[in-house]
């Protein structure tokens, strides 16, 4: 990869070819480093993107939107090119920590960016790079996870059997993820936050009796009742299938049956189509098997991070972390986008559905965590993914096989930088 001081050679080269070609032709210089628009790339596409790109053209941005579900790769070869963009906004900063690890990151704390006050932990963590440790990233979008999602013209569910579980394990590029979620959101209501915190950080074993019985307990709910549970994991999408409303309402595939419940983020909404407005939501924690009582909610965030401190993009950075700048994003918003900001408030728009996640989000009477595969090295992350997926696809509910595969990857990657700040 091109170290930053490489780069800048080039752009200084760069420079001075626009310079003295301006002063040929008999026109003005022009500094391409200064002048050039402020490139961004997340992880927004469709109307997503729209909704974004909105956002930015309001404030009158000179900006290059580029939103791709590949982000991994896409960085990777930017940053490998020596043309990563200014702005990256990821879900999830175990990704980024590598870069940062690299001195590829503009470090954020002590700038002036944002007010420290207005984001509390674990909106916050740090990671080590070559300015020792430090923040480098923070939340432009937040979401909500340890709840369950169901019909409300159905009420409450009192219990929901294990056929009866909304549970789709496909996704573009990141399959397995929703069975993560599951495994963490178990993890730390059986195990606590200390040791959630702990394994997220690469401190704890795979092969640890929180982590066993946290996969256990999964395998043991998703394979009941036969093969059913499992088998319908594997064959959905986690979005459902096309215009049929997300899984909660639309079914699953081959029988379209209808399923009671879904454990998934606040996101979900923007699944359920038409429909988002019939859904309601509880804590997980009642229908989570081996469960007594709520000990932490998972969290997720997209945070935005800087590869180019120049002030055209510190502007846009600045808005984006700003509270003017969240407020505006739901404005401009159809579905609801809910913020990590501590002073966001709820929107007197909001529906009672939307005030209660803001109220979650902000309520710190339980400790918050963030989503512990979103912190974990890439490919400790995706080793969790896959293994989620051989774990349902086999017979039985030993999950050691797949756990030690996993715990051979951390112990490589230990040399890897990890997070500080993962619970609050």
């Amino acid at each position: 990869m091109l170290r930053t001081s490489r780069l800048r050679r080039v752009l200084v080269a760069g420079v001075a070819t626009a310079v003295l070609a301006g002063c040929v032709g008999g026109q003005p210089p022009v500094d391409e480093a200064v002048d050039r628009p402020v490139t961004v790339l997340g992880p927004w596409t469709g109307t997503q993107a729209k909704t974004f790109e909105d956002l930015l053209r309001s404030q009158g941005f000179d900006y290059v939107y580029q939103g791709t579900a590949a982000q991994r790769e896409v960085l990777l070869s930017q940053a490998q090119a020596g043309t990563p963009p200014d702005i990256v906004i990821m879900p999830g900063p175990g990704e980024l920590a590598e870069y940062a690890a690299e001195g590829r990151l503009e470090p954020l704390d002590g700038r002036g960016l944002y007010p420290r006050e207005q984001y509390h932990a674990p909106w916050i963590p740090r990671a080590t790079g070559k300015s020792g440790e430090r923040v480098y990233w923070v939340p432009v979008r937040a979401a909500l996870k340890s709840i369950v999602w169901y019909r409300a013209a159905n009420g409450r569910p009192e219990t929901v059997g294990a056929r009866e579980w909304c549970v789709g394990m496909g996704d573009d590029g990141a399959a397995g993820w929703p069975g993560s979620d599951w495994i963490e959101d178990l993890l730390l209501q059986t195990a606590g936050p200390r040791t959630y915190a702990r394994w997220a950080r690469g401190e704890l074993e795979w092969t640890a009796e929180p982590v066993v019985r946290a996969w256990t307990a999964w395998g043991t709910l998703m394979k009941s009742e036969g093969t059913g549970p499992a088998r319908w994991a594997l064959l959905n999408d986690y979005r459902g299938a096309d215009g049929k409303d997300g899984l909660l309402f639309g079914g699953r595939v081959e029988t379209d049956e209808r399923c009671v419940a879904e454990h998934q983020g606040s996101f979900a909404r923007d699944l359920y189509g038409d429909a988002a407005g019939r859904a309601d939501y509880l804590p997980s924690t009642p229908f989570l098997p081996d469960t007594t009582a709520a000990r932490g909610r998972e969290v997720s965030g997209d945070f935005a991070a800087l590869f180019d401190d120049r002030a055209k993009a510190l502007e846009v950075f600045r808005f984006l972390a700003s509270l003017k700048g969240q407020r505006a994003w739901a404005d401009f918003s159809e579905s609801p986008v809910y913020s990590a900001n501590s002073e966001r408030g709820t929107p007197r728009s909001a529906d009672a559905v939307t005030r209660r996640i803001v109220r979650d989000l902000e309520d710190t009477a339980l400790p918050r965590c963030l989503d512990a595969s979103d912190v974990m090295p890439p490919a400790v992350r995706d080793a969790f993914w896959n293994a989620a997926l051989q774990y349902l696809a086999a017979d039985g509910l030993d999950p050691l096989p797949w756990l030690r595969n996993i715990q051979k990857v951390q112990e490589f990657e230990e040399r890897r930088p990890w997070m500080t700040g993962i619970c609050g």
